[in-house]
């Protein structure tokens, strides 16, 4: 976002400021293959401020609040940056806090420590059943559980332990997979690897001692591995300023992309409430859109780019294979077959990633 508004404005034409806690940019997808030993989460981490101009303010400080009426973002230090253009991109945050039956373990793989401690747990793991769960809606990359079931699948094979590990997937809505033109073709593959899927199961409770997960609908599924989807929410800075309510989700129009009530402020990625993906392609796609529409602002044109709910995605489906998925809000994906290509276009992605689009260059 900020080298999409730094190519199409010049230091002496306005002030942007990048505010950000640490500074440690995290390429996300990578977690499904530091849960292997396939990475090093190391890889998977750069310096922000190497990837922007020199000349845009980068604030090492965490927001505790923005003053929508005097436009204001305050912030841990007690620092106050002032704006008259506002985009918030705090992606979601991963709430296990919010779960109190939650310990450590369960895993996820939903941060570099967690697919980290993942990747030791299933090196160890020889004989069992794993079970792969949701404990919430919604979720950063709805792909990534049923994902992490078919490369868990691969991965045992090729270890010659399958036969003695059960694999369990459980979905909290009524089919495997959300989008049902791309679940059609994701049951087939479960089926195939023998994974087996319960759907309609929304995890309530999790008794860690006896290894039980029970769910809103009465159904318990006992388990001697837990890999689960962790809560996510919005944070809690954003429902203290009154931009949003509930679980923390930025209100924002799914076209403009413009927080509902409120003036000059934009939402992008995974913070807001919007009808589609909470993924990385997903905030790739309305960069553009809001940069152009803040460069309009600035130069008193009207603002008419908009967001069509453009979204891509590799979707694994085994250790050297992947499909590919691609939509909008009025187009359904049609799932590519499972390729050879599309893996390695995804295992190429993560340099192309650091030096091309994180960078603003496409």
């Amino acid at each position: 976002m900020v080298n999409k508004l730094a190519k199409k404005l010049k230091s002496d034409q306005v002030d942007i400021s990048i505010i950000d806690p640490h500074f440690n940019h995290v390429y996300q997808p990578g977690f499904l293959f530091t849960m292997f030993g396939r990475d090093k989460t190391r890889n998977l981490i750069k310096d922000t401020r190497d990837m922007i101009p020199k000349w845009v303010n980068a604030v090492e400080d965490k927001v505790t609040k923005v003053d929508t009426e005097n436009k204001l973002v305050h912030t841990s230090e007690g620092d106050e940056v002032k704006y008259d253009y506002l985009v918030l991109a705090t992606g979601a945050r991963i709430a296990t806090d919010t779960a109190e039956w939650w310990d450590d373990s369960i895993h996820h793989f939903y941060t570099p420590p967690a697919a980290d401690r993942l990747h030791e747990a299933l090196q160890s793991f020889n004989k069992g059943r794993i079970v792969v769960s949701i404990a919430d809606l919604p979720y950063k990359c709805p792909p990534a559980p049923i994902e992490a079931c078919m490369l868990m699948d691969d991965y045992y094979r090729k270890n010659g332990k399958r036969d003695d590990i059960e694999i369990v997937y459980t979905s909290p809505i009524n089919r495997a997979f959300s989008i049902e033109t791309t679940n059609i073709r994701v049951e087939e593959y479960l089926k195939e690897k023998n994974i087996e899927f319960k759907t309609l199961f929304n995890a309530d409770y999790v008794d860690t001692e006896e290894k039980l997960i029970e769910s809103l609908e009465g159904e318990d599924i006992d388990y001697d591995l837990l890999v689960m989807v962790p809560p996510h929410r919005g944070h809690q800075f954003l429902i203290d300023s009154g931009i949003a309510e509930g679980k923390g989700w930025v209100p924002t129009d799914k076209e403009t992309l413009e927080v509902k009530g409120q003036e000059g402020i934009w939402a992008m990625g995974d913070c807001t409430d919007i009808p589609t993906s909470k993924a990385g392609s997903t905030a790739h796609y309305q960069a553009p859109v809001i940069a152009a529409n803040i460069v309009s602002a600035i130069k008193n044109k009207p603002k008419n780019k908009t967001y069509d709910g453009h979204v891509q995605c590799f979707f694994l489906t085994e250790f050297g294979k992947s499909m590919f998925i691609d939509f909008n809000y009025s187009t359904p994906p049609k799932p590519s077959p499972s390729r050879k290509i599309w893996w390695w276009l995804k295992r190429g992605f993560k340099p192309l990633y650091f030096t091309m689009i994180a960078r603003g260059r496409v």
